[in-house]
């Protein structure tokens, strides 16, 4: 779910129209926020499980993210990765100047010392910069976690920089502006939610080619570029469709050496393997290999490979 900006005064105002009612805890005490919950790349998946674990090695997508405990005391926080690697930590109560956490008005807050700056230039215009942050979360009526972060600017007397400069907050002049972040209740039917967003970008895409070439231009224009279109394409085409694994694009099909490459775009190696498990049933297959020095990655982060085929 994107970063949703407004400008917040009360406790949920601002919050998308379309996501459930926030249930808070009674005042003083911590909502329930055990559960599990989908990774995503927004704060509170960073605060509340990604900077709580050991570092792990493993570049696979998170599945989800799991708290256990009550907040009243304290929680536990375990991240499993969709290869089934799991890693565990902890978040300790405190309150808004110790700990990992504190509860204040149904919700639970993470306090300034505890936020990473990383969001700041996402924020950042000519006249605010944010020098204070906050979140505040709680669980919607769906099972979702919701929290509120806040980005604080103000004007600062500087009156020492023996050892870095210290600033004093000029009463008057504070300027927040609030962003609206949701970590889903996980559902292991379900793909992760950054996957479920390039699928969509994907069948878009794919929407899209599939448009054009309905145009004549663009296929008299095919037709010069690469002759007569090969029957045996069409078939290769939709087998590789068939054996493609959630999150993977096939961006092209070419003849090649009695075989055909297949160009293709995902995200991680067991993606690619899987892939190749399916395709070998496709039919009968003399030779399936990956395709040397074709590897490389593109501006978004994502694997380009191609796979050769040979059918006997």
């Amino acid at each position: 779910m994107a970063l949703t900006a407004a400008a917040c005064t009360g406790a949920t105002k601002g919050m998308p129209r379309a996501w459930p009612k926030v249930v808070l805890a009674a005042d003083p005490n911590c909502p329930t926020v055990a559960g599990r919950y989908f990774d995503s790349s927004e704060p509170i998946s960073m605060l509340m499980a990604k900077r709580r674990v050991p570092y792990d090695s493993t570049d696979a997508d998170w599945a989800y993210f799991e708290l256990a405990g009550n907040a009243d005391q304290g929680l536990t926080v375990k991240v499993v990765y969709r290869d089934s690697v799991s890693t565990t930590g902890s978040l300790r109560k405190g309150d808004a100047w110790s700990g990992d956490y504190y509860c204040e008005g149904g919700w639970l807050r993470i306090p300034d010392g505890n936020f990473p700056t990383q969001w700041d230039q996402d924020m950042k215009t000519g006249d605010f910069f944010p020098k204070r942050h906050a979140m505040q979360i709680a669980p919607n009526a769906n099972g979702a976690l919701v929290a509120r972060v806040d980005f604080t600017d103000y004007d600062e007397i500087t009156v020492w920089c023996g050892d870095g400069c210290k600033g004093i907050p000029i009463p008057g002049t504070f300027a927040t502006k609030s962003v609206w972040t949701m970590a889903e209740k996980f559902d292991p039917e379900l793909p992760v939610p950054v996957a479920r967003a390039r699928q969509q970008i994907i069948d878009q895409d794919e929407a899209a080619l599939a448009q054009a070439k309905t145009d004549r231009l663009y296929q008299e224009e095919q037709a010069l570029e690469n002759g007569p279109a090969d029957p045996q394409e069409a078939i290769v085409r939709q087998r590789a469709l068939s054996a493609l694994v959630p999150g993977m694009l096939l961006r092209g099909v070419s003849s090649r050496d009695a075989g055909w490459h297949l160009s293709l775009e995902f995200d991680e190696p067991y993606q690619l393997t899987q892939f190749m498990d399916r395709l070998s049933g496709s039919g009968a297959v003399a030779e399936m290999k990956v395709a040397p020095l074709y590897r490389t990655r593109t501006t978004t982060g994502r694997t380009t490979d191609v796979v050769f085929i040979r059918y006997e």
